[in-house]
């Protein structure tokens, strides 16, 4: 998700400089519309945490909706460019091309407040495709937090990539019959839980399409 500009505020002399628990878990968070655009949906933190740290996300949450505009206008220039084909003028249900947007707050790690992403674009075809995205942040700088600031090293990540081998080689809803198929990298998606993270699959990565995108717990044991 070309995730995010991180300006910073200065937080007020009368809050504290840390945040307990307690308060982290407390943050609320409420659905905004990029544009007013009812189907481009992105979460925003109205009240909880420190004001740096909400402001903090927050400038990266409302950068993400201008990236979630600029694609929607791009999807209907696609359209209208589209639509002047042959192909569309004889099959015009095909040319009705759509971007949407929506998320889902998930995890119960005191330390991050988590979500997953999901963006759908129709262009044509049977179906759409998805890709799931998960942003984490941190609850005492604000700051997105990757999976390689997790998983430093390749060993960490051939670890994560064994143990989700090992759980899926003999389910028959996978298409995991060999440790390559499992591919965790720089570019892995994931999301923190109470014990450890869920890595995110894409659409046909591991499964078939009516398995959307797999999300398989990996404990904290594992990787630490």
């Amino acid at each position: 998700m070309n995730k995010l500009l991180l300006p910073l505020l200065a937080t007020s002399l009368l809050l504290p400089t840390s945040i307990s628990v307690d308060a982290a878990s407390k943050a609320t968070v409420v659905t905004k519309y990029a544009h007013d655009k009812k189907n481009l949906k992105y979460p925003y933190v109205s009240k909880g945490l420190t004001t740096s740290v909400r402001k903090t996300i927050n400038a990266d949450l409302t950068g993400y909706s201008k990236f979630l505009y600029q694609t929607y206008l791009d999807t209907e220039a696609f359209e209208k460019q589209e639509k002047k084909k042959d192909y569309c003028k004889e099959l015009p249900a095909t040319c009705n091309f759509t971007f949407d947007s929506s998320y889902k707050r998930v995890g119960d790690n005191a330390s991050y407040l988590s979500f997953t992403v999901q963006n759908h674009t129709y262009l044509g075809g049977a179906h759409g495709s998805t890709y799931k995205f998960g942003v984490n942040y941190s609850l005492k700088t604000g700051k997105e937090i990757r999976i390689t600031s997790v998983l430093k090293t390749s060993t960490q990540m051939k670890k994560v990539e064994r143990y989700i081998y090992d759980r899926l080689k003999n389910n028959e809803n996978y298409f995991v019959d060999h440790l390559s198929d499992i591919d965790v990298s720089s570019t892995s998606e994931f999301y923190f839980t109470k014990n450890g993270m869920k890595v995110i699959f894409q659409e046909y990565a591991i499964a078939p399409y009516v398995m959307g995108q797999p999300e398989i717990y990996v404990p904290k044991s594992v990787y630490q």
